[in-house]
């Protein structure tokens, strides 16, 4: 009896196995992305991250004495993206929404000072996805909502004391009496409060709900790999720069942005920082939010439909591996 050749692992015409996620682009990637699954994590970060900061801004606060006791932002909709995708481009995209759907669309963009929050929640959320190794542990993902919050709040307080420190913002410690140990207080107190809002509330609770349901499902339809626990993602920098040295660069890089625009308030003159600001005032727009939201609901349905194309574009592939062979 005479067997019919089967193609060996080396054979260059074998047909790919249908579990198979990578291809030649994907292995010639440095982080095993192909140029399309990049873009894809972008924008959905960035459309969802965005749209929940929106719906963050329209919540009510409470005030409490000194104290303001509401949401700054929803953590875990940036600490389940990064966990179940990769950290790097969530990091990327995410604090990307915020200055589009919150500031641009919404006609209130300070310019080149928002370099500021992007670089804060861009190293906040990179570290975060980094934290988590396995999204089922729900241990991993509280800390990661908490170091999240940390990290954004605590480097934007200490730019904030700064500020004052250098008398470039004398207005904020007038509020507190002219004390500058009142004025660090305030911080601290305002730390506390957004990681009990943001980190826990909004934080720790969805994040250890929502990603142990997502984990092995969100990912192929986008052609990735679930997170495997015994490899995760590593703190690197670009180029095999150290990852430590680039985020002390980027909290430098913040305050310098932060003390520039400062001073340049404080001096009544326009420069650097207001580089492509703009206002637009409620009178000349009084349909602008409905614009904002009406943006937001065309990037989503382009996700979709770039999800759905890729998933029938996958099936097709399985499909066709399953008929040759």
């Amino acid at each position: 009896m005479i067997r019919s050749a089967q193609p060996g692992p080396d054979d260059p015409t074998r047909t790919p196995s249908s579990d198979s996620f990578e291809s030649a682009e994907l292995r010639r990637s440095g982080d095993g992305l192909s140029s399309s699954q990049k873009l894809m994590i972008l924008v959905l970060s960035m459309t969802l991250y965005g749209v929940g900061d929106i719906v963050a801004s329209v919540l009510p606060e409470i005030s409490v004495g000194p104290l303001e006791l509401g949401v700054s932002y929803f953590s875990f909709i940036a600490v389940v993206l990064a966990a179940l995708l990769n950290p790097v481009w969530v990091a990327l995209g995410a604090p990307l929404g915020e200055l589009v759907f919150s500031d641009m669309l919404l006609g209130d963009f300070a310019g080149l000072s928002e370099l500021e929050g992007y670089l804060e929640t861009a190293l906040a959320i990179y570290i975060a996805g980094v934290i988590v190794r396995d999204p089922c542990r729900r241990a991993q993902l509280a800390l990661a909502c908490v170091t999240m919050v940390l990290i954004d709040k605590v480097s934007g307080g200490i730019i904030d004391i700064v500020k004052v420190a250098v008398g470039i913002d004398p207005e904020t410690l007038e509020e507190s009496d002219g004390l500058f140990s009142a004025f660090v207080i305030a911080e601290g107190l305002d730390i506390i409060v957004t990681v009990a809002f943001s980190g826990v509330l909004f934080g720790i609770l969805p994040a250890i709900w929502l990603a142990p349901r997502l984990y092995g499902k969100i990912e192929p339809i986008m052609g990735l790999r679930p997170r495997d626990p015994a490899a995760p993602p590593r703190l690197r920098g670009p180029g095999g720069i150290g990852f430590w040295l680039v985020a002390v660069f980027a909290v430098v890089a913040a305050a310098a942005i932060a003390l520039l625009a400062a001073w340049e308030e404080f001096v009544g003159k326009q420069g650097l920082s207001t580089i492509g600001s703009f206002e637009l005032g409620a009178d000349g727009q009084p349909g602008f939010g409905l614009l904002a939201v009406f943006g937001a609901v065309v990037v989503a349905l382009g996700i979709i439909i770039v999800l759905a194309v890729a998933s029938k574009r996958r099936r097709r592939s399985v499909g066709e591996g399953e008929g040759q062979r």
